[in-house]
């Protein structure tokens, strides 16, 4: 399995130096959907805003990134 890692990019910027193994992109993926979609819920719970443009960038073993992913990208604000 490969290793990716998860940088986070909110009010702040924090670096994964540890990385998550995955199986391939897809799995990689799917995970830092879900951690944005945690990431967000938590801005909200501890903030009540939403930035859509705070993100995490998932990057390889090398270093190259494989996405961003915005806060925006997997919440959808209704009326």
């Amino acid at each position: 399995m490969a290793r990716y890692f998860f940088h986070l990019f909110n009010d702040e910027v924090t670096s994964d130096d540890e990385g998550t193994e995955c199986p391939d992109d897809a799995a990689a993926i799917a995970l830092a959907e879900e951690e944005v979609a945690i990431q967000a819920a938590e801005s909200v719970r501890r903030h009540r805003h939403l930035v859509r443009s705070h993100h995490i960038v998932l990057a390889n073993e090398a270093g190259d990134t494989v996405t961003t992913i915005t806060f925006g990208d997997v919440v959808t604000v209704q009326e």
